[in-house]
């Protein structure tokens, strides 16, 4: 049996195919549309053009999706790109009204959640901590004993932190100041756990960490299967973007190009989130939310979380 997921992301929309069995499910089909809806968001108000996009997006991938499956079997889900908006109700209406698919508005906390349900099931999780950056947000989870004890959502992302700081492509020192303070402000506020400790699993899901992953593999010879990252590497790429290399500008385009603008924010927000946890290393998982909301909402298999 066949489901699609499609996730209504603040940068990316995308859509994975699944075939499901006894055995588990593996992915047939991913399918993705850099929409950039976060940069249509006005004073907390979706704008008729981000709307249209994101009903345009969703239908022809429902088209796709019904040469394989029955229309019962798509699920919708929207993420920080629907969730804070104050024109949610009208949105969604447009939507549906489009596509006949109502999206689920998942909080920051589900999301999150979610994410870990995705990335625990093709990793062994124990004790450590993962981070999902998106377009407009960037959910965490500590896991102990291979349960989410602790989940938080900030609402800054690679393209809305873009869009509300940086004026051209690449931001001034001025620029990159303000950013770096958000960010700072940011994660200071929504991670106040106490129990975290060195040397623990640190988990990276999302566009901006496998971006970062295939980078890392160009820029620093590492073998494009080994899924674990130095920290180190990040920082270096951010000096030498900062630094206006044209090697790194060449790279970007050659392997990330729909990230040109936001791979910088991007990156800033994973150097920070390394830092606070103290993280020479860190693995980056090709699952997540997606993944998780098949199990979760699905396939019911259901994890429970402690608060």
């Amino acid at each position: 049996m066949n489901h699609a997921i499609i996730d209504l992301g603040s940068n990316t929309i995308r859509m994975s195919i699944y075939r499901c069995d006894d055995n588990g499910f593996a992915i047939l089909i991913r399918q993705k549309e850099f929409a950039g809806l976060a940069s249509h968001v006005k004073n907390g108000w979706l704008d008729e053009e981000g709307i249209e996009k994101a009903c345009c997006t969703l239908s022809a991938f429902k088209e796709i999706a019904a040469r394989f499956i029955d229309e019962e079997k798509i699920h919708l889900f929207a993420t920080a790109s629907l969730r804070g908006i104050r024109n949610q109700t009208q949105a969604l209406e447009a939507i549906r009204h489009s596509c006949n698919i109502l999206p689920e508005v998942l909080s920051g906390e589900e999301e999150a959640r979610l994410a870990f349900v995705g990335a625990s099931h093709f990793t062994d999780c124990n004790n450590g901590v993962l981070f999902d950056i998106g377009g407009a947000s960037t959910e965490f989870v500590l896991f102990q004993d291979t349960r989410p004890i602790k989940l938080a959502s900030m609402p800054i992302g690679c393209l809305n932190l873009s869009g509300k700081f940086v004026s051209k492509v690449i931001p001034t020192k001025k620029e990159c100041e303000k950013i770096k303070n958000e960010i700072h402000a940011q994660i200071n506020t929504h991670i106040t756990w106490k129990d975290i400790e060195d040397n623990q699993l640190i988990i990276g899901v999302g566009g901006t960490v496998r971006a970062a992953h295939n980078l890392s593999c160009a820029l620093f010879a590492q073998p494009a299967e080994q899924q674990e990252i130095k920290s180190k590497y990040i920082k270096k790429i951010l000096n030498r973007i900062k630094n206006n290399e044209n090697e790194i500008y060449r790279t970007i385009y050659r392997l990330v190009p729909e990230r040109t603008l936001t791979i910088y924010t991007g990156l800033m927000i994973l150097n920070k989130a390394l830092k606070k946890f103290n993280c020479k290393n860190f693995f980056v998982s090709n699952y997540g939310v997606r993944e998780g909301y098949l199990i979760d909402r699905v396939l019911k298999e259901n994890r429970p979380c402690e608060k």
